[in-house]
């Protein structure tokens, strides 16, 4: 039984494959193409700190990340 559904998810899995080669090749669809991560990106949401158990919003993280930094250095 799991040999049949191994053979089954192969199969798909080609199919599904071969189906987007082909529309691409014919262009019918756009093929798809990561962007790359903008250095100016918009970070959403909050981010965990481990050293003070706290979540902080990505720009206050950074600037947390820079003062320890400094005092690393002095």
């Amino acid at each position: 039984m799991e040999f049949m559904l191994a053979v089954v998810g192969v199969v798909l899995l080609l199919s599904v494959t071969t189906l987007y080669m082909y529309l691409v090749e014919d262009d019918k669809i756009e093929p798809h193409i990561p962007r790359p991560i903008e250095r100016d990106q918009v970070y959403r949401g909050n981010f965990w700190d481990a050293e003070t158990q706290k979540y902080y919003k990505w720009d206050e993280l950074m600037e947390l990340k820079k003062e320890r930094e400094q005092n690393d250095t002095t």
